[in-house]
């Protein structure tokens, strides 16, 4: 329970954050060029963004202190435990239409989501930022996570290897038994 805030921090920053990045960078390369309409075009994609708009909204209530009525708050459970699954069945479908493409370069992105990204946030939060310990701990072991199915999602809808995302997100999953049982027994010895 006391990693949850952490752990929404870690998610917005994420998803808003790196996530308009990466928009950016895939509407900047296919235009070929920067300038103040490409921005316009970015900033209104990420306002229509229903993963943006969902988590600012969700701060914004949040924020506000007031409770959700029961009736949606069940809505909105049921529709969350079916977000995942549903997501599970859109990658496999993607995997099983035909051969993934690239594998070595799946392998790879695997490598680094599992191995490095999670090095690097420990480089960063004891080296650079000199975060508390135990928002360190949390932060290394959520950098250790899987490749998520969003980005299967980004993929597919900007038409950037999608079969590649998935085989990453397949194949940093299966690993991830692995390296995130490790990441977490490591970091647990931090304390």
């Amino acid at each position: 329970p006391e990693s949850v805030g952490f752990i929404m921090i870690i998610l917005a920053i994420d998803l808003i954050v790196f996530g308009s990045l990466i928009v950016l960078i895939i509407v900047a390369s296919k235009d070929k060029k920067l300038d103040l309409f490409l921005f316009n075009r970015v900033l209104l994609g990420l306002m229509k963004n229903p993963m943006i708009v969902s988590i600012i909204c969700g701060l914004l209530w949040s924020a506000s202190g007031w409770s959700i009525p029961e009736p949606i708050n069940d809505f909105i459970v049921m529709l969350g435990s079916a977000a995942t699954p549903g997501a599970l069945f859109a990658i496999g479908a993607s995997l099983a239409q035909k051969s993934t493409e690239r594998l070595e370069v799946a392998a790879w992105l695997s490598f680094c989501k599992l191995v490095l990204h999670p090095l690097a946030v420990c480089i960063a939060v004891f080296y650079v930022f000199r975060v508390e310990l135990y928002a360190a701990t949390v932060m290394i072991a959520a950098a250790s996570l899987p490749v998520a199915g969003n980005i299967f999602m980004v993929a597919q809808h900007y038409n950037v290897a999608p079969k590649r995302a998935s085989a990453a997100i397949f194949l940093s999953t299966v690993f991830s038994i692995f390296t995130v049982s490790f990441t977490i027994a490591w970091v647990s010895t931090f304390n």
